[in-house]
Order: C-alpha cells, then sequence, then structure tokens
C-alpha cells in the first residue's frame, strides 16, 4: 500500500558507506530493536514474516535504518534484535532474536553489546520502524545527548513535526513547554540501563496513554498533565528520582527523531525529504 506521505530527499539517496571512525567524535554501539513478528498490525497487514522485513519501496523497512546507521560517524558497531534478511545481516555486527517484550530485547540486546562495545561507549537503542532516519541525525543527537546525562530520550515538538510529516498520526503530550511527541531513539549509559529496565514495561505498555501513565506514577504529575502545567524540568526530576538516575529530555526540532511507521497508510509513497534540514541544535 502506498502512503499519504510524499516528502522528497534526493541529495541522501546515495548508497551507504562504511563510517568513517573519527576519533573527535563521541562513539556508541547501537542496539536496533527489531522485535515484532507475523502478527503485528503492519507485518500482518502486508503479509510480512516481521515488521522490519516489510517492503518499502523494494526493500525492509529496517534496512533503511541501517543505512543511516552506516552514514553515522558516531556508530562504532550495530547489534540487530530481530528479524532480518541476508543483505541486511552483512551491515551488522551481531544479530540476535527478539524477546517477547520490548523488555525483554533491551536486554537481550544490551547483554550483547557487552560483548562487543568498547569500555567507554554508551548504547544508543533504535527502533526499526522509523525509516526516514538519516546518519546526519543520529551523529546530531549523539553529540549533544552525550554530554547531558547517563540517560537521554528525544522529544520533538508538534510544529517541527507536523510542518515536515503533515498528517501524520502521533501521540501528543501537552507540557508547558509546547505539545511534544516521544522519540525512537535512547541514548544511555550500561550502568543506567540496569536501572531503567524495570520501567520499560510499564511504559511501553501504557506508552499511547500518557494520561494513564501520569496517573500510574502520581496524582501529582497527572494534574500538571492535565493542566497543562508540567514542564521537561519537572518530569526529568521526577523521572530521575523514580528510576534512581539522572535523566534528561532532549527537545529535538528534528521530526524524524519522533516519527515511525505502525500502520499501512503511514507507509511513505517516497523516502525523499528535500526540505527537511533540521537545524543545528544548541550546545548547552
Amino acid at each position: 500500500p502506498r502512503g499519504m506521505l510524499g516528502l522528497d530527499v534526493t541529495a541522501e539517496t546515495a548508497a551507504p558507506t562504511p563510517h568513517a571512525r573519527h576519533a573527535s567524535s563521541p562513539k556508541v554501539t547501537v542496539v536496533v530493536l527489531a522485535g515484532g513478528d507475523a502478527t503485528d498490525v503492519l507485518a500482518a497487514r502486508v503479509g510480512a514474516p516481521a515488521k522490519a522485513l516489510v517492503p518499502l519501496k523494494g526493500r525492509p523497512l529496517g534496512a533503511y535504518v541501517l543505512d543511516a546507521l552506516v552514514e553515522a560517524d558516531c556508530v562504532a558497531r550495530v547489534v540487530w534484535v530481530g528479524a532480518l534478511d541476508a543483505a541486511m545481516r552483512k551491515q551488522v555486527d551481531l544479530a540476535i532474536p527478539g524477546g517477547p517484550r520490548m523488555v525483554d530485547s533491551m536486554a537481550l540486546g544490551a547483554g550483547a553489546a557487552d560483548a562487543i562495545r568498547q569500555p567507554d561507549e554508551a548504547l544508543l537503542f533504535v527502533t526499526a520502524d522509523i525509516p526516514w532516519l538519516r546518519g546526519s541525525s543520529v551523529d546530531r543527537f549523539v553529540r549533544v545527548a552525550s554530554p547531558l546525562a547517563p540517560l537521554v530520550y528525544p522529544v520533538v515538538g508538534r510544529a517541527a513535526s507536523e510542518a515536515t510529516f503533515p498528517g501524520m498520526q502521533r501521540t501528543w503530550i501537552r507540557l508547558a513547554d509546547g505539545d511534544v511527541t516521544g522519540g525512537n531513539l535512547l541514548l544511555v549509559r550500561p550502568e543506567a540501563l540496569r536501572r531503567l529496565l524495570p520501567w520499560v514495561d510499564f511504559a511501553t505498555r501504557d506508552r499511547k496513554s500518557p494520561l494513564w501513565m501520569a496517573w500510574q506514577l502520581g496524582p501529582g504529575v497527572l494534574l500538571r498533565l492535565v493542566t497543562g502545567r508540567a514542564s521537561l524540568a519537572f518530569l526529568e526530576r521526577h523521572l530521575s528520582r523514580l528510576i534512581g538516575t539522572e535523566v534528561r529530555a532532549y527537545l529535538s526540532d528534528d521530526p524524524v527523531l519522533g516519527t515511525d511507521v505502525d500502520r499501512p497508510e503511514q507507509l511513505p509513497a517516497t523516502l525523499e525529504l528535500a526540505d527537511l534540514r533540521p537545524k543545528e541544535p544548541p550546545t548547552a
């Protein structure tokens, strides 16, 4: 099926090349979460064996994510967790089966990454359903997020998202900082990941219902969200206390970080994004 999004990026259609491993660039080991078998809603609708293998313009959905990771200077190695084909297998350093839940796949991927990563490398979790991702977006996020905290999660503002992806349905959270949607990447130090994992299942299970999640976190959080008075700084402090490690939410104006594909109607007519030129983020 063809989707409603016909966005254009011809400048970035060249075949990916191996990353240049510049010493000045912070390095990460990437864990790609490609779980979801043939029962996934999108896979089932198009008859694919897994979501990451849903065909998109003649290639698997997950192959576009791998292209971005190959382009990114900051990516030292890639662990793929879930389904992939023979061509994709050549682009990853290690491939393992996924778990039944996202938290299981994260734990399995982190364990596999520990066997091959360098001690100073953080883990970058990326989902396999963000075909618009570019190497420049990965590099920009890692460069800005690395010094912020042991755990950094990007959120994207509504104006930036809708300017590039008009009509794309997202789950929006109304904050004092403006409406935001969650990203599809997570930068985390391995020692912080151990504290995070118990919260991952809770967050992924209720991710489409932010108010229910807020109630579970406490009535004070719910009240602030309902009234639009919750700020990113407030949520950072609250989550840092709950998880037991410093958490930062990075407000990005790069819409590809917060745009994934869940349903057939969201499959793009093209992958070109000629008008997409994310601004350089602040360094502080």
